[in-house]
């Protein structure tokens, strides 16, 4: 009777073969998972921006003048770009040539208005000496029109798809094409599967009327400190 044939291969070598296949796999893969997640990392751990913002960058939206008394205008922004995970050699390449890299960033204005217990829009908010003067405010009167006015990012709070405005049934809300976020005139949250309410751009309005905004938000919310990941 033939003798049967050992396998040459042992239980130990077997699971030696499967902790050697286990290293290698993590070792190619930490590096396309680090590139992937840098950003983010860069972002939401390390505090840094690849838009740089400080009390200076102040970027002009609009005069409140072109804020439509009933419902929100969107305008765009321009915000300068340096990459936290850029070439440093590449940035400063950039810097001496007649292009910047720029985001153009859209920004709703609205009057903020009063919710009504069944979520209609009441009384706005917008200041009634705006039906006479456009300009030359006291400090007092751009108070007044700070405290009224809604300055939104466009990126809807769930995973930063442009929000559009729509008018339903005489009412109009901020929607998410993406997946159905929806938020009212000023920018609280109303359904679907964003977290928080929209966020609300750091502005401030001068004596001649004109918004300005920096690259800072309003982050809190009820889930706590966020970020937007598209602006």
């Amino acid at each position: 009777m033939a003798e049967l044939q050992k396998d040459p291969m042992t239980r130990g070598d077997f699971l030696g073969f499967g902790i050697l296949g286990t290293i290698v796999g993590a070792i190619l893969t930490i590096p396309p998972a680090a590139f992937v997640l840098g950003p983010l990392i860069d972002s939401d751990i390390r505090g840094q921006s690849d838009i740089p913002s400080g009390p200076d960058d102040w970027f002009e939206v609009a005069s409140i003048s072109e804020v439509s008394e009933s419902e929100p205008k969107v305008f765009t922004v321009d915000f300068p770009v340096e990459q936290v995970y850029g070439k440093p050699e590449i940035q400063e390449e950039s810097k001496t040539s007649s292009e910047e890299f720029v985001v153009p960033s859209a920004i709703w204005l609205s009057w903020e208005h009063e919710i009504n217990a069944d979520g209609t829009y009441g009384q706005s908010l917008r200041p009634s000496f705006l039906d006479e003067k456009s300009d030359g405010f006291s400090e007092s009167e751009i108070e007044e029109i700070q405290n009224g006015l809604n300055v939104l990012s466009s990126s809807c709070a769930h995973l930063g798809c442009p929000v559009r405005w729509l008018v339903r049934e005489g009412e109009g809300e901020f929607l998410c094409p993406c997946h159905g976020g929806i938020y009212n005139i000023n920018g609280e949250y109303v359904a679907g599967p964003p977290p928080r309410d929209m966020y609300s751009y750091d502005f401030e309005v001068r004596e001649d009327g004109s918004v300005y905004v920096r690259h800072e938000f309003d982050t809190g919310g009820p889930n706590g400190p966020q970020e937007p990941y598209v602006i």
